[in-house]
């Protein structure tokens, strides 16, 4: 979800995939309108949550791709969380300072007549409330992602910062305690993710798990992505013998593929969803056909680069919309007026993710980054996200 920054990128980059994660963040900004448009009604979208998930797994197969060689002692532990923290925590805190200062607004909107409870709403911060001083605590310690809480709360989509940086607490772990290396150690990280996606489909209907079980779900996502890495790595070689053409009826067939999983697939069908990214992720890390030339133009290319603040941005945004469009025509749109809305409300968001990928991620990552740094390394990485 939050990608990558200037200095990986330079390592070892995929065009394809970065251009997936753009348009998939935007996908995941128009599932999340409160107004209804064309486009909320597509069958791709009832079956929505489970795009999160490739989300997860390109982050395990960069992180695998990146870092597989390099931690291999605590130093480098260290290095790495340093650098994830500084990608991941900058914009989720500004984000959540944005959500807390709504959420008094609120509360004082209420108190001075401007809004009336709905029937059975309970104000921020009150007793019952979801948005309280627990789950505030949980954002800020990227815990709420572990079941603590009953609900989403404050930001909603940012449960997927925190479970995603759990998860890399444990692969930094595995890494410095085994690194796998042998067929059979990769074989028994494949059974572990078949067993996470079992046991969550005994608990759960279908992949729209978040605040529960979130973690579990990025930590299967994650590691089908370090499968997918392993594989790349192993048959690469034969993937780039395939010809262009050859290569671009491949792409098709797995995006028809793709789609008609997202589509077809609902209730615990959706469980069966780490083979799917599995095969999508080797094959479009490989850029070699007309749909991996096409996703790597550059409208694509800029979407991936503000995806996280897409990612982040979005909900307060759709929130201020709905909000906007009922005191203006006294109800929520449908239909082409909600589509109307919808290219409006589309455009805001990149704006503002255009802003806070500027002036909130980029800085605010090279302050951690640089934080008791030695003054050569600031200087060498003072540019870098």
């Amino acid at each position: 979800m939050a990608g990558l920054n200037k200095t990986d990128t330079a390592r070892d980059y995929y065009a394809a995939l970065d251009g997936f994660r753009g348009l998939l963040a935007v996908f995941v900004a128009l599932y999340h309108t409160i107004w209804l448009s064309h486009p909320n009604t597509w069958a791709f979208f009832d079956n929505g949550p489970v795009i999160i998930d490739l989300f997860f797994a390109l982050s395990g197969f960069l992180m695998w791709r990146l870092y597989s060689e390099r931690l291999d002692d605590a130093a480098a532990v260290g290095v790495f969380m340093k650098r994830r923290f500084a990608r991941l925590y900058p914009l989720h805190l500004f984000m959540l300072v944005v959500f807390v200062a709504f959420a008094v607004l609120r509360v004082v909107a209420h108190k001075v007549g401007l809004a009336e409870l709905t029937p059975g709403e309970i104000l921020p911060f009150e007793s019952g409330a979801t948005d309280g001083w627990s789950s505030l605590f949980q954002h800020m310690t990227l815990t709420h992602a572990l079941g603590l809480s009953d609900s989403l709360t404050f930001n909603p989509p940012s449960w997927t910062i925190g479970a995603e940086f759990c998860t890399y607490i444990v692969f930094a772990a595995m890494m410095l305690w085994r690194k796998p290396k042998r067929t059979f150690d990769f074989l028994l990280i494949a059974v572990l993710v078949g067993l996470i996606y079992m046991a969550l489909s005994f608990v759960k209907p279908d992949m729209n798990i978040t605040h529960d079980y979130g973690f579990w779900r990025c930590l299967a996502g994650f590691f089908v992505g370090v499968l997918a890495a392993v594989s790349f790595e192993k048959f690469r070689p034969r993937l780039k013998r395939i010809s262009k053409p050859a290569f671009t009826v491949i792409e098709l067939i797995l995006i028809a593929a793709s789609t008609t999983f997202v589509i077809y697939a609902g209730g615990r069908g959706q469980f069966l969803v780490g083979p799917v990214i599995f095969v999508f992720i080797l094959i479009f890390a490989c850029d070699g056909g007309a749909v991996s030339q096409f996703m790597s133009q550059r409208v694509f290319r800029y979407l991936a680069k503000i995806s996280y603040s897409v990612y982040l941005t979005h909900v307060i945004v759709a929130i201020g919309f709905a909000i906007i469009i009922e005191r203006l025509t006294g109800k929520l749109p449908t239909g082409w007026e909600g589509d109307a809305w919808l290219v409006l409300y589309l455009t805001v968001v990149i704006f503002v993710s255009h802003m806070t990928q500027r002036f909130v991620e980029v800085p605010g990552g090279r302050f951690i980054k640089n934080w008791n740094a030695p003054q050569k390394q600031v200087a060498k990485t003072g540019s870098s996200v």
